[in-house]
C-alpha cells in the first residue's frame, strides 16, 4: 500500500525519509474526515462510506502527489466536495423519484377511473337488455336506493314479486358481466 510521495504529509517529513504511505494517511485522518462528513450527511453510514470513496479514490488515481496545499486541507476540502455531491444527487434522485411516484399515482387513478366508467357503461348496456318491468325494479331498488316495499306499493305489486324480479335481473346481469371480464 506504499504509493504515495507526498510533501507535507506528516510533521517532520523529509524528503529523505521513506515514501509516506496510505495507511498512515488513513491512521491520521480518517477519524477527522468522518467527523466533518458526519457533520453534512448527519448519518453515520453514509460518512463512513463516504471518507472510505475519498481515501480508496486518492489510492487508486495516486492523487496526492500533485498537492499545492497542505494533506490535511486538501482531504478535507476533498471530503466536503464529496459531501455536497452526494446531498445533490440524493436530492435530485429523491425528486425524481418523487415525480416518478406522483405519475404513477395519476396513471393509476386515470386507469381507475376509466375502468370504473367503462363497468358502469357496461353495467347499464346490460341492464337495458333486462325486460322492462326487471329493468325498472332493479334500477330502483339498487341505484335508486329505493325500498323493496316502496318499490312494491308503487308499482301495485307484491314484495315477493320485487324479489322474483330482482333474483332474476341479477342472475342475467351476472351472466352478461361474465363475458364482459
Amino acid at each position: 500500500m506504499r504509493h504515495a510521495n507526498t510533501n507535507d504529509l506528516q510533521q517532520g517529513y523529509r524528503p529523505a525519509d521513506e515514501e509516506v504511505t496510505y495507511e498512515k494517511i488513513f491512521k491520521q485522518y480518517a477519524k477527522a474526515l468522518w467527523a466533518e462528513a458526519f457533520r453534512h450527511l448527519q448519518d453515520q453510514q453514509e460518512a463512513k462510506d463516504i471518507v472510505q470513496e475519498l481515501l480508496i479514490e486518492i489510492w487508486e488515481k495516486r492523487s496526492l502527489k500533485n498537492v499545492e496545499s497542505t494533506i490535511m486541507s486538501y482531504l478535507f476540502q476533498s471530503i466536503r466536495y464529496k459531501c455536497y455531491r452526494y446531498i445533490k444527487n440524493k436530492n435530485a434522485e429523491e425528486h425524481k423519484a418523487a415525480a416518478w411516484s406522483f405519475f404513477q399515482e395519476d396513471c393509476t387513478e386515470t386507469e381507475s377511473s376509466l375502468e370504473t366508467r367503462e363497468l358502469q357503461q357496461s353495467i347499464a348496456a346490460a341492464i337495458k337488455t333486462l325486460p322492462i318491468q326487471s329493468s325498472s325494479i332493479f334500477t330502483q331498488v339498487f341505484i335508486e336506493g329505493k325500498k323493496r316495499k316502496d318499490v312494491a306499493a308503487n308499482m301495485g305489486i307484491s314484495v315477493n314479486t320485487v324479489n322474483v324480479h330482482i333474483y332474476t335481473a341479477c342472475k342475467r346481469l351476472k351472466e352478461k358481466l361474465k363475458k364482459i371480464q
